[in-house]
């Protein structure tokens, strides 16, 4: 898909802008496939039941990241890393804890399957249901058959609260958050090790490639690289934000180290100062969607966080604002992302970068 020498172009220009902040002509600047934001999309067949489970997950069934990406792609001057990761419309976490899969022609998402908040301490964390050993097998799979563009990343992983939230239903979480704080603070650290276990387990099948590791965010780091999230919380006010979660990413990420960011809607950002207090994180993903504020409103907010860290921005909406806010950005520590369906050729992707960064 990209010849040796762009790969290598792109990850020097990871290395020096993103990761060491120097001063640079432009940021690294990336052409994602829009496609692979719905991952379910990836089924070679029909789905044939009602529910997904582990023995599902097969290359019979499912395509790759790497081959999805390679339909209709048509930019490849760009510094895109390809990337493949295990199946992202598995919801993993929700999964290996215990969550049924229904199957859905949009989103996968863990039906809950605690109805009382006091049977969560019994609950048993990895569950004994095959997908931690699907996601095991399916890594190893990725690492052997890895084209030679191409990095393996971990895969969506989502956070504590929204892995709770999947597990007693959205309601069921929130009124837990007030109604038995110290149960769900307990089942806060289960998930949190579940986590630590899946990475561990991840980054002991994935060595390291062209000195670093790839990620599905098509960025190259010079070490272990994830992105953790807690999209539940984007519903709930800064302050429940620092209260109830923010020890725990912050534990999280001292655990998993300086290459961690941490991802965020633009429709729920308002937690970012909060984020900016944790020791060690690499930086925030921002990716901004259409419902949410536009890329002229949300500036302010960009240029305090690159004040502070790195910032990677997934411009997935507002895209005829980006040129005029990245001119006013700073260049060290920022990684824009944009959606083909706005960058569909070389020629578009050379004119935002002469737009943009002149």
């Amino acid at each position: 898909m990209k010849h040796p020498d762009q790969i290598a172009e792109s990850i020097e220009r990871f290395r020096r802008s993103l990761w060491d902040r120097e001063s640079v002509e432009r940021p690294p600047v990336g052409v994602a496939p829009d496609r692979s934001w719905l991952p379910v999309q990836y089924l070679k067949a029909p789905f044939p039941r009602d529910e997904v489970r582990p023995e599902d997950v097969t290359p019979s069934l499912v395509r790759t990241d790497y081959e999805d990406a390679s339909f209709g792609r048509r930019v490849f001057r760009d510094d895109w890393l390809p990337y493949n990761a295990a199946w992202r419309a598995v919801p993993w976490l929700e999964a290996i804890s215990g969550c049924r899969v229904p199957y859905a022609s949009g989103s996968l998402s863990g039906a809950h399957i605690v109805d009382h908040v006091e049977d969560l301490a019994s609950l048993q964390i990895p569950a004994d249901n095959g997908w931690l050993e699907c996601l095991r097998s399916q890594t190893k799979e990725l690492v052997a058959t890895c084209p030679p563009d191409c990095f393996v990343s971990p895969s969506i992983l989502r956070g504590h609260s929204d892995v709770l939230a999947a597990l007693r239903g959205l309601s069921g979480f929130f009124l837990d958050l007030y109604d038995a704080a110290d149960v769900v603070e307990a089942a806060f650290e289960r998930v949190g090790s579940l986590t630590l276990d899946v990475l561990n387990m991840h980054f002991a099948l994935v060595p390291p490639k062209l000195d670093g590791y790839g990620h599905i965010n098509g960025y190259w780091a010079p070490g272990p690289t994830v992105t953790i999230q807690e999209d539940i919380m984007g519903l709930a006010s800064p302050a429940l934000f620092r209260e109830l979660i923010a020890d725990h990413v912050a534990r999280l990420v001292e655990r998993l180290g300086q290459h961690t960011f941490f991802h965020m809607h633009s429709t729920g950002y308002a937690h970012y100062k909060h984020l900016l207090q944790i020791q060690g994180l690499a930086g925030i993903q921002l990716t901004v969607e259409s419902n949410g504020p536009s890329l002229r409103s949300l500036r302010p907010v960009m240029h305090q966080i690159l004040e502070s860290t790195r910032l990677m921005i997934f411009v997935d909406a507002y895209f005829d604002e980006l040129a005029e806010v990245a001119r006013q950005l700073p260049r060290d520590g920022l990684y824009v992302m944009v959606s083909d369906k706005f960058v569909d050729s070389d020629e578009a992707y050379r004119g935002l970068l002469a737009s943009a960064w002149p």
